[in-house]
């Protein structure tokens, strides 16, 4: 990460642990339902990212928000600049994504990103806003996404920032799924993406490596970088809260939780068991978007 941040000026964000917190660190900074269904990676991550809001509104300007896992294009910095000048002088933002997982292809070819965005839902009206003149690179343009996920690399205008911490002052899911939810900010993309998640590794509370041992690495969306086994791994719910705080429902086991009871549903001939796995379902998309509205 440092050797991307070379002759550029930073500040390295000292992120939160969310194991480290109090009961009463828990209680100021998430919400009740947050801290029952959040792993405390989730909300280290969400804390992280608001201590960059915060930032963000101190400076009064426009802040660049990179997570350490990330990859760069060769000539981030000069597009990345010269967008933000534009964009500026042109249109009204609040976010800028320069990477983004999810609903975001401006020609709507999401592939299995579509899945996580029937979960969590929040889209919005995908449209082109602003054509780019960057050199070598004839189609850039700035657009609306349909439903963005992931905060790995983005650009924060103060007044979004505000907006931010606003309407979400505590930790309550994802930090991505409820900040680019937030319809009353004006979110943007950039196309092509120029930044994406390695896809190491994961301190939000999953267990990055229990799908790997079992599937190759598998890269769904070439757009966006999706990788099938990291995102697998990656924490849904927990489960029980405080007093059951190992008991994590991943993406990857609530899909097959949801396949095993349709799939044996349907070979037993069973209505019980389909209707029950049907509930399953519902139960968790409607809990999902609860802790993120």
């Amino acid at each position: 990460m440092k050797e991307i941040l070379q002759n550029q000026n930073y500040d390295w964000c000292e992120a939160v642990d969310g194991s480290l917190l109090s009961k009463q660190d828990l209680q100021k900074n998430a919400t009740a339902l947050g801290r029952y269904f959040m792993t405390d990676g989730m909300i280290g991550c969400f804390l992280s990212h608001r201590k960059c809001w915060q930032t963000c509104v101190e400076l009064n300007e426009p802040l660049l928000v990179l997570e350490d896992d990330v990859v760069l294009k060769d000539n981030f910095w000069e597009i990345a600049s010269k967008v933000i000048y534009d964009l500026d002088k042109k249109q009204e933002w609040d976010i800028l994504l320069l990477g983004a997982l999810g609903c975001v292809h401006p020609q709507l070819k999401f592939g299995l990103n579509i899945i996580a965005s029937l979960v969590g839902g929040k889209w919005r009206r995908p449209r082109r806003i602003l054509d780019l003149d960057l050199e070598n690179d004839d189609d850039s343009f700035i657009h609306v996404p349909l439903c963005p996920y992931g905060c790995h690399a983005y650009v924060l205008h103060p007044r979004g920032a505000k907006r931010l911490l606003e309407s979400c002052p505590k930790a309550s899911f994802h930090v991505d799924v409820v900040a680019l939810g937030k319809k009353q900010l004006e979110i943007v993309a950039i196309h092509p993406l120029i930044a994406w998640q390695t896809n190491e590794d994961t301190t939000i509370g999953g267990f990055v490596h229990v799908w790997r041992r079992y599937l190759p690495t598998l890269i769904a969306d070439d757009y966006t970088g999706f990788e099938i086994g990291w995102a697998l791994s990656a924490p849904l719910l927990r489960i029980g809260g405080p007093y059951l705080p190992r008991l994590v429902l991943t993406n990857g086991s609530s899909f097959l939780i949801m396949f095993i009871g349709f799939l044996t549903g349907v070979g037993l001939h069973s209505p019980f068991l389909l209707k029950l796995t049907l509930v399953y379902v519902l139960t968790v998309t409607a809990l999902v978007r609860l802790l993120s509205s």
